[in-house]
């Protein structure tokens, strides 16, 4: 998951935007060791000023606070990505329930949105195969994406996957393709056929 955000922000860069990544999950250390081992500059990116990461101990920053941390980063600093790693960490900050997450999510969401932000929310779900759901909080109506990566059992094996489950915008393939993690990057292979459940 970490892994295709960097690949996003490495884009980005490339187009001159500016990036900023909340860690709620995973440390900074974790994450630049992981970016360089697919072959993204990381240390190039944050020395340019092109990415920010920003590690969040979910349990010391309250949903407001946290607002005014990337209000900051978009209204003086410019960023142009946004992207939350992950959804269940950003869930301990508000120390409430699933309407609380939906309600300051929507809240964010659209004033990155009105503000011309890609944003990207990274979330987990509870099963590694057979039955899928999109998102665990009932916030898949928030995205005008969505990419999902899985494990899919095929003869007995765990194979990784990705597909794309929604573009608002326009029509999309509906094909899953198996997936590997490189040292040159993510590699996408040919769409799985002949595979049911």
């Amino acid at each position: 998951k970490t892994t295709t955000g960097s690949h996003f922000m490495k884009e980005a860069a490339a187009r001159g935007e500016r990036s900023v990544i909340y860690m709620f999950e995973e440390s900074k250390a974790t994450f630049r060791h992981r970016s360089k081992s697919i072959g993204v500059p990381i240390d190039e990116m944050t020395a340019s000023g092109s990415l920010a990461i920003e590690e969040i101990e979910p349990l010391s920053v309250s949903p407001d606070e946290f607002a005014a941390q990337v209000r900051e980063e978009v209204e003086e600093r410019d960023a142009r990505v946004v992207m939350l790693d992950g959804i269940s960490g950003y869930r301990l900050s508000l120390r409430g329930a699933d309407e609380d997450l939906v309600r300051e999510l929507h809240a964010l969401c659209r004033y990155l949105r009105n503000m011309g932000v890609t944003v990207i929310l990274v979330d987990d779900v509870g099963t590694v195969t057979g039955e899928f759901t999109p998102t665990s909080s009932r916030i898949s109506y928030l995205a005008d994406n969505i990419l999902f990566l899985r494990y899919i059992e095929v003869a007995g094996e765990l194979r990784k996957a990705a597909g794309v489950l929604k573009k608002r915008a326009s029509d999309f393939e509906r094909t899953l393709r198996e997936f590997e993690i490189t040292n040159e990057g993510i590699v996408l292979g040919d769409p799985l056929t002949g595979l049911r459940g």
